[in-house]
């Protein structure tokens, strides 16, 4: 079995994280639309086997985000790519237009953090921004993270 294959469903207060394959393609599909609009929905479900291949290796961990009251869904998260030996991973966050907001993203990236800081022992983080988000920039110095271009943000352990 493999190390990540154990770790769903993840929990906050308000969300829960499980694999890309519990939530419905059709969800995914419009959440990747926001970003590509080429993306077909056999694409979108091709790319979801890919994300499954990738944590069942141990290269990532990606899951699709719930509202846990709704069950609608809110968006895709985890650690893309994780170096393991290296003690360090690289934040994805994407998340629906209606959770982009400071309490969602807060109490999201907080368990991520926490998660990638306590359970998989990561020493570093990396977040990537395309474009300046001065929402998720707030949310993420708040949680310890550090910046030069409001793009590229780190995060390093205690």
């Amino acid at each position: 079995m493999s190390q990540f294959e154990k770790y769903h469903p993840i929990l906050t207060p308000h969300y829960a994280f499980d694999w890309l394959t519990k939530v419905r393609v059709v969800d995914v599909f419009n959440l990747y639309q926001t970003t590509d609009t080429t993306v077909t929905m056999a694409a979108t479900a091709d790319r979801i086997n890919q994300v499954m291949r990738e944590i069942f290796n141990d290269r990532q961990l990606i899951w699709g985000v719930t509202d846990r009251t709704t069950n609608d869904f809110c968006g895709q998260v985890g650690f893309a790519p994780i170096d393991m030996a290296a003690h360090q991973a690289t934040l994805t966050v994407q998340l629906t237009d209606a959770n982009h907001d400071v309490a969602p993203l807060t109490e999201i990236l907080e368990r991520l953090v926490a998660f990638g800081t306590v359970e998989l022992k990561l020493q570093q983080l990396k977040l990537a921004l395309s474009q300046p988000d001065s929402l998720m920039g707030q949310v993420l110095t708040a949680l310890g993270f550090t910046t030069t271009d409001n793009l590229n943000f780190d995060y390093q352990a205690s």
